[in-house]
């Protein structure tokens, strides 16, 4: 092997040099990454929830440097507000809370959730104290969720290393920050005071002069734009269009384990629930608990549709709806609910209920007389006995049919029928007969007999 020239060397070493350098800039200029922009700007609302998580999440994908959240808020919602800083706590990327005019109540939750904070002129933080609206006006709330509420800031604050003290300041007005607020007054921090006692990292007159200070080499500006999703889900999560998916989906099931088979009204009950469940889930507000007991319910309810015989509204089907009450209870409330919030959840959820329940039986009272059917019109009922048609009915068997007997129960359209002291279930075509009405079987399908009544003086 020929020995390596000195000139030969050098080329070597200045080659391996450069492409050193070359790694290293393609690495740093990898590393930086853009700088993504999240905007709250109104009041912090259930959609701010699910815009917050997408944004985040697609900027950690992304492999951006850094998220800003542009904050202009007077506040919102506190149990969006606790769900957000959630959000802002668990993502990978670094976080700057950019304070554009103020960043109030649970818009403060939010910036001090972030790694840095950003003050922009004249930008105000603080006066989170929890309020609710009572007797046509908004008073403190109580002194539990003012100390829950408390306790919450000062954590998140203690994560992100700032005073815990100015944190819980903001909250309660019992507390006393030496030289900075007094009691009897909530804190409210402008920039050059958050930045005096570390609630500040920055001042930036704009977002330009913002990504320079944070990375002069950073890629582009990226802002994710809301979203008409998030628009939907703060439409579903109002309490007004809860109530209404709450009163449908539970008139809807009732209906449904009333009438035979599964039908309009099921699949408009099962869509109801579902789109509540699926809006609150999104954003934070129904844990896996509610849904464990949204699904314990249904299956409850299915049992009572499909499996028990029972003519009236059996113990299984009232177990399901005790079960999806509470999960619906769940997925309203939260630990830092107020007491007139709780209240108003049971309320609703009871009154839900109720009103299914009362709804529901006017609508069966009336089936008979204007001949309507909700249950089999989706899927095959009992009557026809798709579902569940044994081999004997599927071999065409008909040795029930034109057998006369009595009701022995009220035919609701579901009950029994007694023919020669032998009781079985059948299935009123009527949709209802009251007990000890005279009945002959005009269909056997081998899982039920369909039945009518026998008119005084007739024959069958």
């Amino acid at each position: 092997m020929r020995p390596l020239s000195y000139n030969g060397f050098m080329v070597k070493c200045c080659s391996l040099f450069a492409f050193v350098v070359v790694l290293f800039i393609a690495l740093s200029a990898a590393a930086s990454g853009d700088v993504w922009l999240l905007t709250v700007d109104g009041e912090i609302g259930r959609g701010t929830v699910s815009y917050l998580r997408k944004g985040l999440s697609e900027a950690e994908a992304a492999g951006a440097a850094y998220v800003i959240l542009d904050l202009a808020t007077p506040g919102g919602l506190l149990d969006a507000a606790v769900a957000g800083r959630d959000a802002i706590l668990d993502a990978a990327v670094v976080t700057v809370a950019y304070v554009n005019r103020e960043a109030l109540s649970a818009g403060a939750l939010l910036a001090i959730a972030c790694e840095r904070i950003v003050f922009a002129p004249a930008g105000v933080l603080g006066a989170a104290t929890p309020v609710v609206f009572d007797e046509g006006q908004f008073v403190d709330a109580s002194e539990k969720v003012i100390s829950a509420t408390r306790s919450l800031f000062a954590a998140t604050a203690e994560t992100r290393g700032r005073p815990t003290l100015v944190a819980e300041a903001m909250v309660d007005r019992t507390v006393i920050v030496d030289g900075l607020v007094d009691a009897g007054r909530l804190l409210t921090l402008t920039g050059s005071q958050a930045a005096a006692w570390g609630y500040a990292d920055d001042e930036a007159r704009d977002l330009d002069e913002l990504v320079t200070h944070l990375d002069p080499e950073a890629g582009d500006l990226v802002r994710f734009a809301p979203r008409v999703l998030d628009d939907v889900l703060a439409a579903l999560t109002a309490r007004w269009v809860a109530a209404v998916l709450l009163i449908v989906g539970l008139v809807g099931l009732v209906v449904e384990m009333i009438a035979p088979g599964f039908g309009v009204a099921g699949l408009l009950g099962a869509l109801c629930l579902g789109a509540f469940f699926w809006a609150h889930f999104l954003v934070g507000l129904a844990g896996w608990e509610s849904i464990a007991f949204l699904l314990g319910g249904l299956f409850l309810i299915f049992l009572e549709i499909f499996v028990f015989t029972a003519t009236d509204l059996g113990f299984a089907g009232l177990a399901g709806l005790v079960l999806i009450g509470l999960g619906f209870y769940t997925a309203m409330v939260g630990p830092l609910t107020s007491r007139e919030q709780a209240l108003r959840a049971v309320g609703a959820v009871s009154a839900g209920v109720l009103i299914g329940i009362v709804v529901a039986a006017v609508l069966i009272a009336k089936l008979p007389k204007t001949k309507l059917r909700f249950g089999g019109v989706i899927l095959s009922s009992t009557i026809s006995g798709g579902a569940f048609r044994s081999r004997a009915a599927r071999e065409g068997s008909d040795s029930w049919v034109g057998r006369e007997g009595i009701a022995g129960t009220d035919l609701r359209p579901v009950g029994a029928g007694v023919f020669d002291d032998e009781r079985v279930d059948v299935v009123c075509r009527e949709g209802h007969l009251p007990k000890g009405t005279r009945i002959v079987v005009i269909e056997d399908t081998g899982f039920r007999k369909v039945v009518r009544r026998i008119e005084e003086g007739s024959g069958t």
